[in-house]
């Protein structure tokens, strides 16, 4: 009973943040949100992961290419992820003045990730990477919205902050993305003793990763 509980509050979550209004449970301390704030960014990042899933599907990628992939992409992610919230942690100090509860903006990021729950979408073809960028800027929407009450800042302030966090986090995944591809690209290679194609670009564009062997590359 409790755990249905539990799911209700996080669909309630979600809900109410989709609709750009402060959940019920963010009012609240942070210790006792963050149960539900969890929830909403396990479910976007299983929504994230199936969307992934049925791309690898749709191109015939299964077995070990298809684990390695995905769980190249899932560090990927949540190596970006904890970046962007100890940014937004950083950015909300000091236009607070060190007057910021970091748990609080750590749990308001995780509640801005509802839009993310449709990111399961991203396997339409053709329009999987617009819908990728879209469920993104309605997310930095959804945290500057959250922010304003959290940190007890003017709507303009808190847009510069997410304004300033999407920008940042931008510059973050360029930074990893390198050295991520070519990790990915020996992890691969000793997996299965065969060469990979992981670029940084197939990385950047938020795509599945789809590891190809020599024998397997377009002309």
């Amino acid at each position: 009973m409790q755990v249905l509980t539990w799911f209700d509050g996080v669909l309630a979550a979600v809900g109410e943040v989709w609709a750009f209004r402060v959940p019920a449970a963010l009012t609240g301390p942070p210790s006792r949100a963050l149960p539900v704030a969890a929830g909403v960014a396990l479910l976007a990042g299983l929504a994230v992961m199936v969307g992934h899933a049925v791309v690898f599907a749709i191109n015939r990628v299964t077995g070990l290419r298809m684990v390695v992939g995905m769980a190249i992409g899932a560090v990927y992610m949540a190596l970006l992820r904890v970046l962007t919230a100890a940014t937004i942690a950083g950015l909300a100090w000091l236009v607070t003045r060190g007057r910021v509860d970091v748990a609080a903006v750590g749990v308001t990021y995780l509640f801005a990730l509802a839009p993310l729950l449709l990111s399961f979408l991203v396997f339409v073809p053709h329009f999987g990477l617009l819908v990728g960028r879209v469920l993104e800027g309605w997310t930095v929407l959804c945290l500057v919205v959250l922010l304003s009450p959290v940190l007890g800042i003017g709507w303009w302030q808190a847009l510069a902050l997410g304004g300033g966090t999407w920008l940042l986090s931008q510059v973050l995944s360029r930074a990893l993305v390198r050295p991520l591809a070519a990790v990915g690209s020996r992890v691969w290679t000793f997996a299965t003793g065969r060469e990979v194609f992981l670029t940084a670009q197939d990385v950047l564009t938020g795509a599945p990763f789809v590891p190809l062997g020599r024998s397997e590359a377009p002309a």
